[in-house]
């Protein structure tokens, strides 16, 4: 009798939007100091990261952090992209909190020696980073997203899942509806009809998700096209005595932003994540960097107690001293693992 072929193994990879996590982290927990220092978004997003893992199965994992001017390529498309959020592109100045960006340098120093990867580019966005990350999920490979940005839905599909900090849930195909109220294979149509306020991407105006779900009930059941919008508004257009605006703007891509009748265009080159905005260099490091093994030399757990103490991040975790290696128990598969990945390089 033949034996059954042996299951292959699945790989767990967790993929974090590093400044989403860090900036719910720092905000989140702002009255905690030590020395007179903000440690507040070190410490949460460390915590986060820990309990995240500690919750599910993870083999390896990924942080991309957004550059110091990460989103010029799409404001190359759309000239008022994030403007309500003080960069500009042309003079080279951003909006930076100090104390957050001395957090972000050191939560990077602690993922180092806790071997995790992490990638930043100058203009390219974690958000396409991970886009690509998820073109390339191998067989056999389930991906968790960290993030708390909307965005990621276009990515969720049989073996990537978004867990969203803020809501404390792991969004998949099964439950999508349940949070979003849509089919999660039109969450990129939505989002090239609506717009997006927190980005300041104009959409058709007057056009809210309800007005897309009452007229068009379909996106709740199966993934819609553009075109199939259009058709099956202009048939409920024709069989009214009295044409609805909204349903005219959408049909038209009637707009307040500067697209104008690129709309639709314009929208979904910044939008569509299937197509992420990279660099040819962005492109060829990443490459290098998603199956580069990670050299074991110099990092010690050592090095990570004298940073905790250093930081007062000791005197936060439950225990202090007699709780260190507790708290960084569930770091220990990762490290396992990328340190059998070196050995076999």
């Amino acid at each position: 009798m033949k034996r059954p072929p042996r299951k292959k193994k699945i790989t767990h990879t967790l993929l974090v939007d590093g400044d989403a996590i860090l900036k719910t982290s720092y905000y989140g927990a702002k009255n905690m100091y030590y020395n007179g220092h903000h440690i507040g978004g070190l410490y949460q997003f460390v915590t986060t990261l820990r309990k995240v893992i500690n919750e599910s199965i993870v083999d390896k994992v990924y942080v991309f952090w957004d550059g110091e001017f990460s989103g010029k390529l799409r404001y190359e498309v759309l000239p008022e992209y994030k403007a309500n959020r003080g960069k500009n592109y042309e003079e080279g100045s951003v909006p930076q909190d100090l104390s957050l960006l001395l957090q972000k340098e050191r939560v990077k120093l602690y993922l180092e020696e806790l071997y995790i990867r992490q990638y930043q580019d100058p203009v390219v966005e974690s958000d396409d980073c991970i886009a690509y990350y998820c073109q390339h999920v191998k067989p056999n490979e389930k991906v968790v997203i960290l993030t708390n940005d909307r965005d990621m839905c276009q990515l969720i599909n049989d073996d990537v899942s978004v867990f969203f900090q803020d809501k404390k849930t792991k969004v998949t195909p099964k439950n999508f509806d349940k949070f979003f109220g849509y089919h999660y294979e039109n969450a990129l149509l939505m989002k090239v009809i609506q717009g997006d306020n927190s980005d300041n991407i104009k959409g058709v105006k007057g056009v809210k998700s309800k007005t897309i779900i009452k007229h068009i009930p379909e996106v709740l059941e199966q993934k819609v096209t553009l075109n199939e919008i259009f058709d099956k508004l202009e048939d409920i257009q024709s069989s009214r005595k009295t044409r609805l605006v909204a349903l005219d703007n959408i049909i038209k891509g009637v707009t307040v932003g500067s697209q104008g009748k690129l709309l639709y265009k314009i929208n979904t080159k910044i939008m569509d994540l299937s197509n992420p905005m990279l660099t040819r260099d962005c492109r060829k490091s990443l490459d290098e960097l998603f199956d580069a093994p990670i050299d074991p030399d110099g990092r010690t757990n050592k090095n990570l107690l004298e940073m905790m103490s250093e930081d007062g991040i000791i005197d936060a975790i439950p225990g202090g001293y007699d709780g260190y290696l507790n708290y960084l128990m569930p770091f220990q598969n990762i490290i396992k693992q990328e340190k059998k990945l070196f050995l076999k390089s």
